[in-house]
């Protein structure tokens, strides 16, 4: 299991209510196949084809050349750089800034859930997913827009999506790549926080 060390300050989850107060009460958490983004509809902000990214650079940036006779050939159109996944996986994704705009984005989210012990938080939702998929290898980093990270395709995505500062949880299965994965609940138990003074409930 990979759990990246440099978490951000805060992370925030944009939904509908009556999922979020599940996951302020009950730690549950849903863990969806990256397949399953590619076919959503009418959904901007998450419509992506997670299996697979494209960037493009433009012909003057870039020189090709034969290996085999050391000949230059300066490319006519836009360079297309393919990368894929090679499997499904599961993932679940947060941000790493409050932004009111997200909210009229995200369809159907009218509340946000904020998680302040980030480190605890990440380390609670790999060992409950080990748990459940003792085999997967786990991880966790922001997501690269500009660029490619350096944990592949998973991690990299186009940059139309910057504004939603994403940081992304991902699984993938072991040894042999998957085509289709059912989503799994994972359950790490109650993240809020009771205040001494006032015991008044706020959210980790």
């Amino acid at each position: 299991m990979e759990i990246n060390v440099t978490k951000p300050k805060k992370l925030y989850r944009y939904s509908e209510r009556k999922w979020l107060e599940r996951s302020l009460t009950l730690g549950e958490f849903r863990l969806r196949p990256a397949s399953d983004y590619r076919s959503i509809e009418k959904d901007n902000a998450r419509q992506d084809d997670e299996l697979v990214r494209l960037r493009k650079s433009p012909a003057s940036s870039v020189t090709i050349q034969n290996i085999r006779t050391g000949e230059k050939i300066q490319p006519i159109g836009d360079v297309v750089y393919r990368s894929e996944t090679g499997t499904n996986y599961l993932t679940i994704c947060f941000s790493k800034q409050w932004d009111e705009k997200l909210f009229e984005v995200f369809p159907n989210t009218n509340a946000c859930l904020v998680i302040h012990n980030v480190n605890e938080f990440c380390e609670k939702i790999h060992l409950a997913t080990e748990k459940i998929l003792p085999q997967w290898e786990g991880m966790d980093d922001s997501v690269v827009y500009f660029g490619k990270s350096k944990l592949g395709a998973i991690f990299s995505k186009p940059r139309r999506f910057f504004y939603q500062h994403e940081w992304r949880f991902a699984w993938l299965p072991p040894i042999t790549p998957k085509i289709h994965i059912e989503p799994i609940t994972i359950c790490i138990g109650n993240i809020e926080i009771i205040e001494n003074q006032s015991h008044a409930k706020n959210n980790t």
